[in-house]
């Protein structure tokens, strides 16, 4: 990798972080569908991203992953103690959870 491409990912990395959850729309609902999540918004997106990209959600069961709460900002899933963030679904990639 070059030093250009790290001096680009980390300004992405900062544009994200310094973004202000009240201007991101909010988490309504999540569901499961084969191997996507789909994530209900509050402005009429739903947004699908892999299963897989969250380790502990792929390992685990369909009652677990049916298991969660949500503040808005994030989802959580305490049994398995998994949190995916609105960030992560508009602008990411893997989690790393």
């Amino acid at each position: 990798m070059n030093t250009a491409t790290i001096s680009k990912d980390n300004a992405t990395q900062n544009w994200i972080s310094e973004l202000k959850y009240s201007t991101l729309p909010s988490i309504k609902n999540v569901a499961f569908v084969k191997d996507e999540m789909a994530f209900e918004l509050s402005d009429g997106r739903v947004v699908y991203i892999p299963v897989k990209w969250s380790k502990k959600l792929l390992k685990a069961s369909l009652e677990q992953r049916k298991n969660f709460k949500t503040n808005g900002t994030h989802v959580f899933w305490d049994e398995i103690d998994e949190i995916i963030g609105i960030k992560n679904i508009l602008f990411g990639k893997q989690l790393f959870l």
